[in-house]
Order: structure tokens, then sequence, then C-alpha cells
């Protein structure tokens, strides 16, 4: 049995010149790996990529909050029909509210403001679509939450997520996921999310290139097998229950493997 990665950016200039090893070690060790876009060119690289390995590389479309910014309001619309009409999607992601870049934008309150309608349209499109969302969420948490309350979309699995256990607790109670990825060997939330909640709360992922066990290094899906390691050991519990409890999660969420 192979585990799964969720979320992935291995379209990136990161992959350039080995991606195809990178993808044969990946093929060894997991049952597949998600792709998300981030914006209309990189939304392009993933549909280009994930055909070239149909039944191992599935693809996701949004907008990244990060990128709101720098589109305006009539490329975001544009960029969300495009992906209306995009055919074998499994989610729509990567999506969310990253309030650090909203800082780093030079109009803090103005693009904060853009992100979450931006956000909210993805949210309606993901429900119009019936496909799971890929949620960004930094620095946001909060507003992240209240509007999953609020517009409770069908399914959703939140990457990057900073909130106190309490509120990722919150989220699993409304059948949401928390993606538990390679920040596991640093982050003190994540690992306080595999602490205090179920193996059914979870789905594993890498967020390659980036967030690598070794900081400094570049990240890879393989590395997803490091995750579930580290959850066996601090769950006292064999890498197979992991690895077949997220796998069922992922059936259950994306339709896949």
């Amino acid at each position: 049995m192979k585990p799964f990665d969720c979320h992935t950016h291995i379209y990136d200039n990161a992959f350039g010149k080995d991606i195809n090893e990178m993808l044969a070690r990946a093929k060894k060790a997991l049952s597949g790996i998600i792709v998300v876009g981030e914006d209309p060119e990189s939304n392009r690289k993933v549909i280009a990529l994930c055909k070239k390995h149909p039944g191992f590389l599935f693809p996701g479309l949004a907008i990244h909050p990060d990128k709101v910014h720098t589109l305006t309001d009539a490329q975001i619309d544009t960029e969300i029909n495009f992906i209306r009409e995009q055919k074998n999607l499994v989610c729509i992601g990567e999506c969310g509210l990253d309030y650090l870049w909203a800082k780093k934008s030079g109009d803090y309150e103005n693009t904060k403001l853009r992100q979450q309608e931006t956000f909210r349209k993805f949210i309606a499109l993901a429900d119009e679509l019936n496909l799971p969302l890929n949620i960004h969420s930094r620095r946001a948490d909060a507003v992240v939450i209240h509007t999953l309350k609020e517009l409770r979309p069908k399914k959703a699995v939140l990457h990057g997520f900073s909130g106190t256990v309490a509120e990722a607790k919150e989220m699993f109670s409304f059948g949401y996921k928390i993606v538990i990825g390679t920040n596991l060997f640093f982050s003190k939330e994540t690992k306080s999310y595999v602490e205090s909640l179920p193996l059914e709360a979870f789905v594993l992922e890498t967020d390659s290139p980036v967030q690598a066990p070794v900081r400094g290094q570049r990240n890879e899906p393989a590395n997803v097998r490091l995750v579930v390691k580290k959850i066996a050991g601090i769950k006292n519990i064999s890498e197979e229950e992991v690895i077949a409890a997220t796998n069922k999660t992922v059936r259950h969420v994306f339709n896949v493997i």
C-alpha cells in the first residue's frame, strides 16, 4: 500500500532538470499526486503535466491568494471561467487567504478584501462543480474558519493551517480535513494536530518543492513516506495504518485512488 500526496507544485522550475527522475522516485513511493495551480500560467502547466501522467498526477486549479493582487478582477473572473470548462479536475485549489502576502502587496486592507472576495468565488465554483477545495491559510486562520462556517462548502482540505487544536477539531467536525505535510518536522501546530485528532481527520502532502523536512533543501513528493513514518511514531501505530486511513480519506474527498 502506498500513500498519496494531496498538494504539490511540481511544475515549478525547481524540477526543471530532473522532473522525470523525481517522478520515477514518486511512482515507486506513492499511489498518486495532486498538482495544484496558482495563477493562469501555472494552471496551464498543471494541465499539461497531468496529461502526461494520467492516473498518477491529478490536477487542481485556482488562484493562490498571493497572486490576487497581481491580477485584475476581470482577469480573475476570466480564469474562473477557464477553470469551469476544464475536465478531470479533482479539486479547486490552491485558493484561500494569505495575509502575509496581503501586507507585502503594499495595499494591505484592499488586498485582504480582494483575497476574501476571490476565495468566496472559488468556494462557489467548487460547490458548482461538486469538487473539494484545497485551501491555503496563512496568518488568516480565523477568517478562513469564519468563511467556511458561513458558506459551508461541501468538501475541503486545509493546507498550511495554523489554528488552535480546538479550531482544527471544529473544522473536522464540519467534515473538513487537516493536511499534514513535511512541515510536521518543524511545526509545533502540525504536531499538536497529529497528537490530538484521529487519523480520519488527515490527508498528507509535501507542498513540493517547498517545506522540505530539512530546511534549505528541495522537497519532493516521495517525502510523504517520511510524513507517514513520523505520524506512526507520534501515534504509536503502524505505517500501514496511517496509509490505510489517509488513503480512505483521499478517496472520500477527492474521488481518486
